[in-house]
């Protein structure tokens, strides 16, 4: 998620750096000595640490370049004394305070263009039986908002990435505001089906052109060391935003309305757009910065990444973990809850805000294990989705009213499952170069929205047909178990791809020529 929200991003959903953990076993010289450390075998498809992995983001800091061959984070072949910290490994000293100031103060301005992104993203949830009533429509239209929204974000995350690899965070982080600020008014103005389409399409493109701006600042700004850390905390911040859209959202409808509400939210946003666009640098000032004209191609890096195994592994990662979290929470689950557990509105909008805060809890944990323990990721991966497939399958299969203990324990599975989602990027960032970094993100980050497009789409069907149009609780359930089968798929694709990249080891990557 992204939030994925989504997100996202990882990112995410989905638009990062790679983070190279240094191998163990460095050699006094730096060079690994273990076994499945070289070069040449299968980059970022296997759990160990990748002796030299491109480092996506040099680090501003560093007195010298790293040496080929040498892990990323040991500084001219110092030696692993095991530290975590590069810096007292290396004998190097820490970045200047004001330095790190201007870092931090740049990613809290990018990011607060995330999180009202998710804001503006999520906010169909509470909103949803107020805009059937509102528009005259029934399940299978809504959710064709939602799906025309979030196949537009998915359509954008390869150019995306792209595109904040060669125009730069600020430019694109203020057009996505300007479109969500526009989607968000039309929205709340507009009285018609056509343009309440209209304005969640420009919603789902600014929205699209977000988080991969976001991870990238945080590549332009950050050492690669701390790029799974400044990803749990983007996504952490999304949470924030998608709590916005939960309980306040719902009091702010219920005692302003729509139109002031809608209204109210692009108002924010616009206001955001001209702070991001006046103040934020894409870059440190004595950061090197290619010509536009020396860049690479957007259509060459796209290419490459789709055709690393890596960046796969990742997205069916993304698909099986962001996909539950945004269907429940961008349309489904607040309906859901009313109209099949027979929840009020306001108790309804405190299971949704259960499952964000779980979600946001979860998000630096998620970070700290990227950093500290990068042999689990895979197995987080695997462990997450395998719970969230039996608290699925459990509460679909339940005979009767569901208890109340049981829907908690399936909505605090699915938040933690969209943290856990943010390993996707990671996993396909250690399989690219940092060239590729942005293209990489963005296939990543469409797995878990090609994955709620489809699932929205379903369950709107399936509701019109055997419930009449959604209005009674006997179509939920099996409506929704659209859910628990794309989680398994997502899970058996995720798992081949890890015995594969076992058995075989990747070629050696390519020297890029200028």
């Amino acid at each position: 998620m992204p939030w994925c929200g989504g997100a996202g991003r990882a990112t995410g959903c989905s638009e990062g750096i790679n983070v190279a953990p240094p191998a163990p076993d460095a050699g006094p010289t730096g060079a690994p000595v273990g076994p499945h450390r070289g070069v040449g075998h299968n980059r970022g498809m296997r759990d160990e640490p990748t002796a030299g992995a491109i480092d996506p983001a040099p680090d501003p800091d560093a007195d010298a370049p790293v040496a080929a061959g040498v892990p990323a984070g040991l500084p001219g072949g110092a030696p692993d004394t095991g530290d975590p910290d590069p810096s007292r490994r290396s004998g190097r000293s820490r970045p200047s305070s004001p330095r790190l100031g201007r870092a931090w103060a740049a990613w809290g301005l990018g990011v607060s263009a995330y999180l009202v992104a998710v804001f503006h993203r999520t906010s169909l949830g509470v909103a949803s039986l107020d805009a059937e009533r509102r528009f005259h429509i029934g399940p299978s239209l809504l959710g064709t908002f939602v799906a025309a929204q979030l196949a537009l974000y998915a359509g954008l995350q390869i150019p995306t990435g792209a595109m904040a690899d060669r125009f730069g965070p600020r430019r694109m982080l203020t057009v996505a505001l300007v479109f969500l600020a526009a989607g968000e008014a039309l929205f709340g103005w507009g009285t018609s089906v056509g343009t309440a389409l209209a304005g969640r399409a420009l919603v789902g493109v600014g929205d699209g052109l977000t988080f991969l701006n976001v991870l990238r600042l945080v590549q332009n700004w950050f050492p690669a060391s701390r790029y799974g850390l400044l990803t749990a905390l983007t996504s952490l911040t999304g949470g924030v935003g998608q709590l916005i859209s939960t309980v306040p959202l719902r009091q702010s409808l219920v005692h302003f309305g729509w139109v002031a509400t809608f209204t109210g939210s692009a108002g924010v946003t616009v206001v955001a757009a001209v702070a991001i666009g006046l103040l934020l640098r894409d870059r440190p000032d004595t950061a090197a910065r290619l010509p536009l004209r020396e860049r690479g191609s957007m259509s060459r890096s796209v290419r490459h990444a789709m055709r690393t195994p890596g960046t796969w592994r990742g997205t069916w990662a993304h698909f099986t973990l962001t996909g539950p979290f945004v269907v429940f929470t961008a349309l489904w689950g607040y309906p859901f809850l009313v109209r099949a557990q027979h929840d009020s509105g306001r108790d309804a909008s405190l299971v949704l805000a259960l499952t964000v805060v779980s979600a946001v809890v979860s998000a630096p944990f998620v970070g700290l294990l990227i950093v500290r323990a990068p042999r689990l990721r895979a197995r987080a991966v695997t462990a997450s989705a395998v719970v969230l497939l039996a608290a699925w399958v459990v509460v679909l299969a339940w005979s009767g009213h569901v208890p109340g203990a049981a829907v908690v324990v399936l909505v605090v599975v699915t938040g933690v499952g969209g943290s856990t989602s943010v390993i996707a990027f990671d996993l396909a960032r250690e399989a690219n170069p940092p060239e590729r970094g942005g293209a990489a993100t963005g296939v990543v980050n469409i797995g878990g929205f090609a994955c709620a497009v489809l699932a929205d789409l379903i369950i709107g069907v399936i509701l019109d047909v055997v419930d009449g149009g959604g209005h009674g609780a006997a179509g939920y359930r099996p409506a929704l178990a659209v859910v628990p089968v794309m989680v398994g798929v997502g899970l058996v694709q995720f798992l081949r791809l890890g015995r594969r990249a076992v058995r075989s080891p990747a070629p050696r990557p390519a020297v890029a020529t200028p």
